[in-house]
């Protein structure tokens, strides 16, 4: 899911000499899902970090597997079918997400490194080279250092590449807080860190809060932000792998661990919900919009919200909301349409079979979503339309939807996701 990078780019000095794997590449990378091509796998192979040691599995790995095929309407047939071609791709495999502890480790341009004889070994899984644009790695002199973290508690870093994005925060970063279970139980009643790399003010107070909501109990655990454009030092660091390859290829595990703790979380204020509506009509078939200066909006619109009026549709838009009532909102939809954006990873709250429908615009090719559905047992289907040239980049380009088209989205959902009068599953 692309967006705005906030990221300077990548320095020219950065090369494979650098690079050093977290862990044996068998433990990580035996099943596949190595985020590379297979010579740079195997020139790796044998350069392992020597301060950093495995500790659990958070997540287990995923082999290769087939996804089915999507439900795609609108736009070009020529689009549609290559994008459905696409779509029904086997899945690769998705490596295991492995929590690790690493002593004496550097942190800048949001990656974690160590020095040996002044020359910096970078731990791979966090400059992986899908994602070089947005992590920079240290600077050509990697040993001046900032501030050094010690102490008796310790510090779990939570970071990738998209941080800065909630989308991908949220699917990439906050279900890997499992560790923290983990290190609890290793260490109990020792006080834990959550520590985040800053982005944007806004998008970091919602990452503040969907880790306290994730947590539940904080007793113990708190959150600092450290500054991007510091170099930090930490005598004893906790960290995990990533779950999920760059862009698409999520770990299944990961996300459903996500959907069931947030789904728990939420489920009494839920439930008081409910009972404070009692005798109104639920607000469960929503249309995820999009801010206009966001890009990617939806223009000529008359025609598509008069069809979602029709079919009664409540409108919300995701900024407005904080992480928990997001989460409700999702958690008890019986149908999402949505534009494509941060605000639709929040579908991975739905529950198994709920219809979800993304409004896209032409020439986006990203699975993300697609991803996210099939992970969590959704029902997928794309809406696409052609967009409205401008100067913007073609992934933030406005565009236009064919009411009919969504029509026909809406009119080929099976029995089980027919709406008025279908059965609600219990409160979970």
């Amino acid at each position: 899911m692309k967006e705005e990078s906030t990221q300077p780019a990548p320095p020219n000095w950065l090369s494979e000499q650098n690079l050093v794997l977290s862990c044996e590449a068998a433990r990580l990378y035996g099943e596949g899902g190595f985020p590379g091509d297979a010579g740079l796998l195997d020139r790796l192979s044998n350069k392992v970090a020597r301060h950093t040691r495995v500790l659990d599995t958070v997540f287990p790995g995923c082999p290769a597997r087939d996804p089915g095929a999507p439900r795609l309407h609108g736009g070009g047939a020529a689009f549609r079918e290559a994008q459905a071609a696409r779509f029904a791709k086997e899945f690769s495999a998705v490596p295991p997400t492995l929590l690790l502890e690493s002593r004496d480790i550097r942190l800048a341009g949001n990656t974690l490194y160590t020095l040996e004889d002044g020359r910096p070994e970078i731990l791979f899984e966090t400059v992986r080279p899908q994602e070089r644009h947005v992590t920079p790695g240290p600077g050509p002199d990697p040993e001046p250092c900032d501030e050094t973290v010690d102490g008796e508690g310790l510090t779990f870093l939570l970071n990738s590449g998209g941080s800065f994005n909630y989308g991908h925060w949220l699917i990439d970063d906050l279900p890997r807080l499992r560790a923290i279970q983990l290190l609890r139980a290793r260490h109990p009643g020792r006080p834990v860190t959550v520590a985040l790399v800053a982005h944007v003010p806004h998008v970091d107070a919602a990452r503040a809060r969907s880790v306290a909501l994730f947590l539940g109990d904080m007793r113990g655990v708190s959150v600092r932000f450290l500054d991007r454009e510091k170099t930090y030092r930490f005598a004893r660091l906790h960290h995990a792998t990533p779950c999920g390859l760059p862009n698409d290829r999520k770990s299944p595990d990961a996300l459903r661990f996500l959907r069931e703790t947030i789904r728990r979380r939420t489920r009494m204020p839920r439930l008081w919900q409910r009972l404070r509506h009692l005798g109104r009509a639920p607000e469960r078939r929503l249309f995820i919009d999009r801010q206009p200066d966001r890009g990617r909006a939806l223009v000529q619109r008359e025609g598509v919200m008069a069809l979602l009026a029709r079919h009664g549709f409540t409108v919300i838009d995701p900024e407005t909301l904080s992480p928990r009532q997001q989460a409700i909102r999702f958690a008890d939809a019986d149908i999402v349409v949505g534009i494509a954006g941060a605000g639709m990873a929040n579908t991975v709250f739905c529950r198994p079979g709920t219809p979800v429908i993304h409004l896209v615009p032409e020439g986006w090719e990203d699975p993300f979503y697609w991803e996210i559905a099939v992970a969590c047992g959704l029902t997928y289907h794309a809406v696409f339309g052609p967009r409205v040239v401008s100067e913007k980049p073609d992934f933030l380009q406005d565009f236009t939807i064919d009411p009919n088209d969504l029509a026909e989205a809406l009119r080929h959902r099976s029995e089980r996701e027919a709406m008025p009068h279908e059965k609600r599953e219990p409160m979970s």
